[in-house]
């Protein structure tokens, strides 16, 4: 959860004042070997924070730029999603009213130049030419487009303009009456794609019960996480979250009681990649026993970032304070050893919680209770009311080797094959035909990778490869519905929405 400041310090009296800048000074005018000055700066601002919390950071110009793209919900460019394929980029998607589309790219194509660009099979060099796509507002970039069935490059010129970054994925009825939302971060613009997706499924489908899907979500802004919340409590003035910090207040935020449509039942998936914003509604939700808490303990991060930006555009993103849930926990992981701090998934791993063989171990034994009475803890996470352990079979190395072939194998699959998919059948008829799953094993051989995994394996295989054809031939709301149709959190989630006391009616 962050909160963007500037300030200007000049003329406080600040402690270590100017030493830093008097032995940088020396060092760039006496030490033996010539000094970079602006990177021995860098180095000690680094340092400096080192021995601060994991999440208070000093970032770049750079990094500055590319943060606050994401969490502004936009950027400069032509609007494509793209693939780095050998030397060339390959289009997954032009973005609908985007500069590319308006130009004529469409799914499929290969950019093959960036004009005053080489393009280069060096992966650092294609990342560059990837650069160069973005610009400027209103300016032009020339392309060279390779059209599948063609082999003359076609010139483009494309005028970029601001892309939006979506951070709702994708939204559906999974049954009659329940909608389904993925929300991937929560930037400026979450709370207004989370409404126009429980808009058009209450009003068009008749939804009463909604799944928020927060898996791989590591948050964002608390404000927009607020105005979320305030779509699910119907009562005015719950207490939703508080902040606090040694030299910052107590904040509190309650619910508004002014809902636009009143939703029945909740339930949220979470993951050990859930963390801050994510765990905010998480929290809020389960404190209240206002819904289900469905998937693996959440990363942990409870602490509230404020942003101060410096004067060559470069940032402290500095820990101002804690946030706790409306029973008063904290949900911060012990960070006093940094490194095993970031080392979370492989202890969790090791230990056995991902996979359900061991209980997870609590950090912080302090119990507080759900307005129902229901215990629950603080110091390393929200824990699920339902746990939903990794196959440990998913965890074999070949396995993701494999996966990691799918998508520019499926690429190069369509380029040459003409596939005519059903997309009201495609769920549950399409079945991965055998020469597509042939042709796969031969090109994992080129890369000297023999396709001998398990049964189980083997369908997770084809599952993700028919997941990726719908991505490519059919659209990004089914890719989704196949990557779910047999997810285990999702069939979990169905059958307890249907039958958990829990979920009464709010």
């Amino acid at each position: 959860a962050t909160k963007i400041v500037i300030e200007n310090n000049e003329g406080q009296n600040q402690i270590g004042s100017g030493r830093i800048e008097e032995l940088i000074r020396y060092i760039e005018a006496k030490y033996v070997d010539k000094i970079d000055g602006d990177d021995l700066v860098e180095e000690a601002i680094i340092a400096l924070l080192g021995d601060l919390d994991p999440h208070s950071v000093y970032m770049t110009s750079e990094q500055v730029k590319e943060a606050d793209e994401q969490l502004e919900g936009s950027f400069v460019g032509i609007g494509i999603e793209y693939l780095l394929l050998g030397d060339t980029i390959a289009v997954l998607e032009a973005i609908d009213n985007g500069p590319a589309k308006e130009a004529g790219l469409r799914s499929g194509d290969r950019i093959v130049a960036v004009y005053e660009s080489d393009m280069s099979h060096d992966s650092l060099a294609m990342t560059n030419v990837v650069k160069k796509l973005r610009g400027k507002k209103g300016s032009d970039v020339d392309v060279g487009i390779l059209r599948r069935g063609s082999d003359e490059i076609e010139r483009v010129n494309i005028r970029r303009d601001r892309i939006p970054i979506h951070s709702v994925d994708t939204y559906y009825m999974l049954t009659d009456k329940t909608g389904y939302v993925k929300v991937n971060k929560f930037s400026s613009t979450t709370f207004d794609e989370f409404m126009d997706a429980v808009d058009d499924m209450v009003i068009n489908h008749k939804m009463e019960h909604i799944v928020i899907d927060l898996r791989q979500n590591g948050g964002g802004y608390l404000n927009e996480a607020i105005k979320m919340l305030n779509q699910i409590f119907k009562d005015q003035n719950k207490m939703l979250v508080y902040t606090e910090g040694r030299s910052v207040k107590r904040d509190e935020y309650h619910s508004a009681g002014k809902i636009i449509h009143p939703l029945d039942k909740v339930v949220v998936l979470q993951d050990e990649n859930s963390a801050s914003a994510s765990e905010i509604v998480a929290g809020a939700i389960q404190d209240w026993d206002r819904g289900l808490i469905i998937g693996r303990r959440s990363y942990g991060k409870g602490l509230v970032q404020e942003q101060y930006k410096l004067k060559d555009g470069s940032a402290l993103r500095l820990t101002v304070a804690r946030y706790y849930t409306p029973s008063g926990r904290s949900i911060q992981r012990d960070y006093k050893d940094n490194e095993r701090y970031h080392q979370y998934l492989s202890d969790r791993l090791d230990s056995g919680e991902l996979t359900g063989e061991n209980i997870a171990s609590k950090a912080d034994t302090s119990v507080f209770y759900t307005s129902g009475g229901r215990e629950v803890f603080a110091g390393g996470g929200i824990s699920p009311d339902i746990f939903i352990p990794i196959d440990s079979a998913f965890l074999n190395e070949k396995f993701n080797k494999v996966i990691n072939k799918i998508n520019p194998f499926i690429f190069r699959y369509i380029e040459k094959n003409d596939l005519d998919l059903d997309e009201d059948s495609f769920l549950e008829d399409y079945v991965i035909p055998d020469d597509l799953w042939q042709a796969f094993r031969r090109s994992l051989l080129q890369d000297e990778i023999e396709l001998d995994l398990e049964e189980k394996l083997e369908k997770e295989v084809k599952q993700r490869l028919k997941s990726r054809l719908a991505r490519h031939l059919l659209n990004d709301e089914m890719f989704y519905r196949t990557i779910n149709h047999k997810d285990e959190m999702i069939l979990k989630t169905l059958k307890e929405i249907n039958d958990n006391p829990l979920l009464s009616k709010n």
